[in-house]
């Protein structure tokens, strides 16, 4: 989360350029499909109820949310886009069904 925080609140300025296409869209989808994924398996062990599980992938969501409109509000350079919110959001909603397909060791 910390490292998710830092890396997306940086100034444009200081963020290398990637001329691959869709490439912003498609690394929002894997950051937070990896972030909910690790919160779902550490908060989630040995807990595996629906609400937990709701209330985590939520609250992934939610921080999803809270970084766009800060990248909206601290810089002039950044702006908030609601399509990389959509993406974080499936991303969240991407790692469900990988959750549930996880052996129950690992869950």
């Amino acid at each position: 989360t910390i490292t998710i925080s830092i890396l997306t609140l940086l100034p444009g300025k200081d963020l290398p350029k990637v001329d691959i296409v869709n490439f912003d869209k498609v690394a929002h989808l894997g950051v937070f499909f990896a972030l909910n994924l690790l919160y779902l398996r550490w908060l989630a062990k040995n807990h595996t109820s629906k609400k937990r599980i709701l209330s985590i992938t939520l609250g992934c969501i939610a921080y999803g949310g809270l970084i766009e409109i800060l990248q909206g509000t601290l810089y002039t350079d950044r702006y908030a886009d609601i399509y990389d919110f959509i993406f974080n959001a499936l991303g969240c909603l991407f790692a469900l069904p990988i959750f549930y397909r996880l052996p129950a060791k690992l869950r």
